[in-house]
């Protein structure tokens, strides 16, 4: 009785109130916008990005990315924490049995037995102490869980980015190629003419000077799809597998 009259006390810790906002909720003057349909963050990543190579890759992502493994080991660490938080509770009680031998005059032996239940030690939450420690060790496992959703979607999205960019890349090679075989192709043809004196040395050197612009600006073009593709290979965590679906191009990506 002692103990739940002493437990029933009120805790001195102040209710929570959430702080307003540092912005306003709308700019001056605007109109209330009134949203339709299901809120962006409620909608499932694959009802968005909807090509299966960038699906595949998101999903290897997903399975292997080092931070995203940090941050669920982080909500198993707060989980356990507030779990042996919550058991401060309640008493600890332990339970004992003990024998003992003791040796009587005319040669005989005195068994002695016992058995019990302890406490060995309880605080008693007077003015609700361990129960705002129980509610904040919540609150961190909360924290820690909409962290990690925090940093899933941050993934999901620079997958998404990378991988249009590498495919942006490979459309960029390709035309720098077409352009580059074109301008060689142009330079035989005024060599040609100027062989037969029908071209001047100046429409030659125009014409090397373009077939040199067209060759470094395709060497750079290859060191960007490069780092690109060095930025996709860290956000997965392995190398690209060789089996990934054939996916759109650019133009075809859609998403709402």
């Amino acid at each position: 009785m002692l103990a739940a009259t002493l437990g029933a006390c009120t805790s001195l810790a102040p209710p929570h109130e959430r702080p307003p906002l540092p912005v306003a909720e709308r700019f001056s003057g605007a109109p209330p916008i009134e949203v339709a349909g299901t809120p962006v963050a409620d909608i499932h990543w694959r009802e968005v990005f909807v090509d299966p190579r960038q699906r595949r890759l998101i999903d290897i992502a997903l399975a292997n990315n080092r931070d995203l493994r940090v941050v669920a080991l982080n909500i198993e660490q707060a989980n356990a924490r507030a779990t042996a938080q919550r058991a401060s509770l309640w008493p600890t009680i332990a339970a004992g049995v003990s024998a003992s031998r003791q040796p009587q005059p005319g040669g005989n032996r005195q068994e002695v037995y016992s058995a019990g239940l302890l406490i060995p030690s309880y605080e008693i939450d007077f003015f609700g102490r361990l129960r705002s420690l129980t509610d904040a060790a919540q609150a961190q496992v909360v924290a820690a869980e909409e962290g990690r959703r925090t940093t899933q979607m941050s993934l999901i999205a620079a997958v998404a980015a990378s991988h249009l960019a590498l495919l942006a890349d490979d459309e960029l090679l390709s035309l720098t190629q077409q352009t580059l075989d074109t301008r060689v192709e142009s330079l035989r043809l005024i060599k040609l003419r100027y062989d037969n004196g029908t071209a001047s040395e100046l429409d030659l050197q125009g014409a090397q000077s373009l077939v040199a612009n067209a060759r470094a600006t395709f060497a750079q073009q290859q060191r960007q799809r490069a780092l690109d593709e060095n930025a996709l290979v860290l956000l997965l965590g392995q190398p690209l597998p060789a089996d990934l679906p054939s996916g759109a191009g650019t133009l075809a990506q859609t998403a709402p």
